[in-house]
């Protein structure tokens, strides 16, 4: 019975953010709503690589920057997004998808910036490509230990593009929740 009532829940929830929006706009673009956009991808700490199964650890920095243009501050109370590095041109396999609990305030009529770090390993992104991202990595022909070493040995002048995407951010207000959608490439 209570599997029941958390399926209805969820698909009342998934029915009501479908149609809460007006057609082709998103929350972001409505007028005194926050926006956040993906201003650039840092790398916040960086191992020298070692061929698998040995896990090197890999830091990523996404700094985002997020506009308030109401007349009343915003708390960010939850963020989560999930990214995709690119893996041949134009085609991309999701890695991670980092979810942060802070409770940030960010001031009425400002674009302030935050930052969330996401600490990778070599060994989490072969089971994530071996596993769940199986069909995509076979689809193109992949191997995944190199495609991995590739990613590594790249990353530090961003020769590929990683994707933020299926971002939402939920901000608590005086007038009560907002749900901001998000998502952004780096390097632009």
């Amino acid at each position: 019975m209570r599997k029941l009532l958390l399926i209805v829940v969820m698909f009342a929830f998934v029915l009501g953010g479908m149609t809460a929006c007006k057609p082709g706009l998103l929350p972001t673009e409505e007028a005194g709503k926050p926006k956040i956009t993906l201003d650039r991808v840092e790398i916040a700490s960086y191992f020298p690589w070692v061929d698998l199964p040995a896990n090197t650890p890999l830091g990523l920095a996404f700094v985002f920057n997020v506009d308030n243009p109401s007349g009343y501050n915003v708390m960010l109370d939850n963020i989560k997004f999930t990214v995709s590095f690119e893996a041949a041109p134009g085609k991309y396999i999701e890695i991670t998808t980092p979810t942060v609990y802070d409770r940030v305030y960010f001031p009425s009529k400002t674009t302030s910036q935050y930052r969330v770090v996401s600490i990778l390993g070599s060994g989490t992104i072969r089971l994530t490509l071996l596993v769940a991202q199986a069909p995509k990595v076979q689809e193109l022909k992949l191997d995944p230990a190199a495609l991995i070493k590739d990613w590594y040995t790249k990353i530090g002048d961003f020769k590929f593009k990683i994707k933020v995407h299926e971002g939402m951010a939920v901000f608590q207000t005086e007038k009560g929740d907002i749900f901001v959608p998000f998502e952004g490439t780096f390097p632009k």
